[in-house]
């Protein structure tokens, strides 16, 4: 992929009305970094609206409230290779059902952060929740964020992803990886992803497990129960044991939504309650 093109006339409408709306500035140039478009020319075309550098913390990743104060809903796998947890019921079927009536009409090709010539690596379509500015897609944002502990300043906004029959995730790891073109382009500003925060949608579905490639362990898609794993070992490095990819959807269709979470915010990194 070139990351060095500038931004044309349709993206530059784009940009101009999203920042009209609102929207995550950081997250704005999150989206158009994946799209390509180089660092200079998203400056240029922000202005004064181009965010400014996250604040390093130093705080311990490896304790958020939830994994601090567990409930009886989440269940740790039990391995030593990685914090890997499900919690049961996190979402209700009413939540579900209306993140999944807003996503399908907000679709667009999944991509991702690193040049592979396999063009059948991600095949999934994505959802930007965070730039919809809708209640609904805010309130489950918030409830992530306030549920694992971690102050929305620390994360990204929140996606969701549809697997159709024959779409997959092959292996891949959610952080960057540190000394790359990758770590360069989306994480230099505001550091490593922290936790993944993933939430199943729907269930019923033949296919579409989520498997974890080095404990191995499978999760098949439950409805409303979420996934949280942390990225990283305890001194920041990243964590190979979170390799992970979902599995090809055979029959039916899979929808989930994922939030990752920074090094790098503003203020203190964890909630005081």
């Amino acid at each position: 992929m070139n990351r060095e093109r500038a931004l044309d006339a349709s993206w530059k409408a784009w940009l101009k009305e999203n920042i009209g709306r609102g929207c995550s500035r950081p997250e704005l140039v999150g989206i158009l970094r994946e799209n390509g478009f180089s660092l200079s020319s998203i400056r240029e075309n922000m202005g004064v609206a181009f965010p400014i550098d996250g604040t390093p913390s130093n705080e311990p990743l490896q304790d958020p409230k939830l994994v601090r104060q567990p409930t009886s809903k989440l269940k740790k796998v039990s391995t030593d290779a990685l914090d890997l947890y499900a919690l049961d019921e996190f979402m209700r079927p009413k939540e579900c059902d209306e993140l999944v009536a807003l996503i399908n009409h907000y679709l667009r090709p999944s991509t991702i952060t690193i040049e592979s010539e396999d063009k059948q690596f991600r095949t999934s379509r994505t959802c930007d929740l965070s730039l919809l500015q809708s209640p609904v897609a805010k309130r489950i944002d918030a409830k992530i964020a306030r549920t694992l502990g971690i102050r929305l300043e620390y994360s990204e906004g929140i996606q969701a992803q549809r697997y159709d029959v024959g779409q997959q995730f092959k292996p891949h790891t959610d952080y960057f990886e540190p000394g790359t073109s990758e770590y360069a382009t989306f994480g230099a500003e505001r550091g490593n992803r922290t936790w993944t925060f993933m939430v199943y949608l729907n269930e019923g579905m033949a296919g579409g497990g989520t498997t974890f490639l080095g404990i191995p362990h499978t999760f098949v898609p439950k409805k409303g129960q979420a996934l949280l794993w942390n990225n990283l070992n305890p001194d920041r490095t990243p964590n190979a044991a979170t390799l992970h990819c979902g599995e090809p959807v055979t029959a039916g269709h899979k929808i989930i939504i994922t939030k990752w979470f920074r090094e790098h915010g503003s203020g203190p990194m964890f909630y005081d309650d």
